[in-house]
């Protein structure tokens, strides 16, 4: 059964929903001493005990950090967007 929500959503009426936030990041890496990888990176986060910024941070770093094999403290996040 659906059932607009008070603001007008729309959601579905006796099932759990899970809450979801998308982020999108702008991001670069620093290696030896110089800023030398650019890039972007988005997130699907979905709080398992309520919303935590540290942990969204963390993350995003985490990502990009294994896409350029660096470590997560070598990438540097410069701007985060909720989506």
């Amino acid at each position: 059964m659906r059932a607009w929500g008070a603001r007008g959503h729309l959601s579905l009426a006796g099932r759990s929903m899970q809450t979801h936030h998308y982020y999108f990041a702008d991001y670069e890496i620093l290696v030896g001493g110089r800023f030398v990888v650019w890039g972007q990176s988005t997130l699907d986060y979905v709080p398992a005990a309520g919303f935590d910024p540290a942990e969204v941070l963390e993350r995003i770093r985490r990502v990009a950090a294994h896409l350029h094999g660096v470590e997560p403290v070598e990438v540097r996040v410069r701007q985060i967007s909720r989506l």
